[in-house]
């Protein structure tokens, strides 16, 4: 029991919390070999992989860029504004048009990435059976104990994603 609570702690200290093995056995008092066998039998490194590379943070990522584009539009149009050079005010004029264009390339890779990160009602509905058939399996008392959360949840679910 208590290794399992252990390999439990090691595996939210690496995937979610980034530690590395030496730290995690400093911190467990357990052998850097056994948590880099942990690491590998139980797949943590793809599933930190995954975290990293989320759908979610990509769309956050491409906010920053567009939130960034916007307030270098800004800048070139007030710029452009109070301009009084004419050479100046085209070439203000060409950088706010790449800069546009660029918004436009950008949040059409934000609706791409949106999309793909959306989840169908299927598929949830599958890894919701696959997770509660589990549970029953393995805990049956827990499982009785959260037959309506399951109903509610599902319930929403399948509201929001329906």
């Amino acid at each position: 029991m208590a290794k399992e609570k252990e390999r439990a702690t090691a595996r939210i200290l690496y995937v979610n919390q980034m530690k590395s093995a030496k730290e995690i056995a400093g911190l467990l008092n357990v052998s850097e070999q056994t948590i880099a066998n942990w690491v590998k039998k139980y797949a943590w490194k793809e599933a930190r992989t995954a975290k990293l590379t989320n759908e979610q943070m990509k769309i956050e990522n491409i906010k920053e860029i567009i939130a960034s584009l916007a307030k270098n539009r800004l800048n070139k149009q007030r710029e452009l504004d109070t301009c009084k050079d004419e050479d100046r005010a085209n070439d203000l004029r060409k950088e706010i048009t790449v800069i546009d264009n660029s918004v436009a390339y950008w949040n059409k890779a934000l609706a791409q990435a949106d999309k793909e990160s959306q989840i169908s009602l299927r598929v949830y509905l599958h890894v919701m059976d696959e997770i509660f058939n589990d549970m029953q399996a393995n805990y049956p008392d827990l499982y009785i104990k959260t037959l309506d959360f399951q109903e509610t949840h599902i319930n929403k679910k399948s509201i929001e994603l329906g």
